[in-house]
């Protein structure tokens, strides 16, 4: 297997608690703490798009979302047609 080639640098200002918790975990390991941060980029980051990542909430309209609240009196579809939007 061949030795990936390092293709970018990313700097990445950390916290000094942040800081600690990598080089501890790199004398732990006995990984440098460059593999660390990668490991736990590799491990972490699918986590994080999955807690972080937008919800795509269907689109409604004003009317629609007024409708939700609660005391507002509701419209009567009746005798209110809805306007075409350009």
């Amino acid at each position: 297997m061949t030795k990936p080639t390092m293709s970018a640098l990313l700097p990445v200002p950390v916290e000094p608690e942040l800081k600690t918790m990598i080089e501890k975990a790199a004398r732990k390991t006995h990984l440098s703490q460059a593999d660390v941060m990668r490991t736990a980029l590799r491990l972490g980051v699918p986590e994080v798009v999955r807690r972080l990542e937008a919800r795509t909430l269907p689109k409604r309209n004003l009317v629609e979302y007024l409708d939700k609240f609660v005391g507002l009196v509701k419209r009567d579809e009746a005798t209110i047609k809805p306007m075409k939007l350009r």
